[in-house]
């Protein structure tokens, strides 16, 4: 376990006056304690480790013992291995056969998130002993896919299409729309920077969508002196970067770095928890 990034401000924070959104996959945990009166991000640490398990996340627990404390609100953002977008109206509660189609663990906790605006269900998959060790230590946490916090924040239509592209080491989540309408949302490996630029393109390929006319929305650990943003901006025409919303004036890094937590605290589903 490494700890990849750590700030926070020097004033005391106060748990009860604060909200705790977290994200977990196979590959990191991020968190954030933000003030939602001032809209303001009061601490941001991220985590990348090899393969999640309950030990390494508990030596975050331990590493970190404010996350103990009692929250206003929690939410948790889980991005595992198996995730399967539906039509609410085929969704008839059994997912063993996508689960074998994806090659996931038979023995994962399977959860159930349906999209009421876009009539989508979200199956999705988490290790019993994750999911055990989060509910044992955040028995107040409200939990959501991480696609599903993606494909609530996008904003607007796309007519020639869109590419909402989030960044990670090693990983990307991608939604494509064409106006409102979804078309696709995957978390996708790479080894080279080339092979996101390939993904995009073959996206592109399969939805009709042009290069010169596509619109691309980045965000997560990239920034434009990176070779990987060189090798997109050398491919599509139109590039933006989708930046957090909250006020930070704690880690002096790009806006867009940590977009998909500045999403998870503005979701729905926070702020009904």
């Amino acid at each position: 376990m490494q700890e990849q990034f750590s700030f926070s401000i020097e004033e005391e924070i106060y748990p009860e006056d604060s909200c705790l959104a977290m994200q977990v996959s196979n590959k990191h945990f991020s968190y954030c304690i933000y003030n939602p009166d001032d809209q303001k991000l009061l601490e941001l640490k991220r985590y990348v480790f090899s393969n999640a398990e309950e030990k390494q996340l508990q030596q975050v627990i331990t590493q970190n013992p404010r996350l103990q404390g009692s929250f206003y609100k929690i939410v948790t953002s889980l991005d595992f291995g198996f995730s399967s977008l539906l039509p609410a109206t085929l969704n008839n509660g059994d997912a063993a056969p996508l689960m074998y189609l994806e090659n996931a663990d038979q023995q994962d906790h399977v959860i159930t998130e349906v999209m009421e605006e876009r009539q989508i269900t979200n199956m999705y998959t988490v290790a019993p002993g994750i999911l055990t060790w989060l509910v044992h230590n955040f028995p107040s946490s409200a939990y959501v896919h991480a696609h599903t916090v993606q494909i609530k924040a996008v904003e607007g239509a796309f007519e020639q299409g869109g590419l909402r592209v989030d960044v990670a080491e090693k990983t990307f989540t991608v939604q494509a729309f064409r106006n409102e309408d979804l078309l696709l949302s995957k978390t996708y490996s790479y080894k080279a920077t080339a092979d996101v630029a390939f993904y995009l393109l073959k996206i592109c390929e399969v939805f009709g969508f042009s290069q010169e006319q596509v619109v691309v929305q980045l965000s997560g650990l990239i920034d434009v002196q990176s070779k990987l943003y060189r090798e997109l901006y050398d491919y599509f025409l139109h590039i933006s970067f989708k930046t957090a919303s909250w006020l930070d004036t704690v880690t002096d890094l790009p806006a867009h770095y940590f977009t998909s937590l500045n999403e998870l605290i503005g979701c729905e589903l926070f702020q009904e928890a």
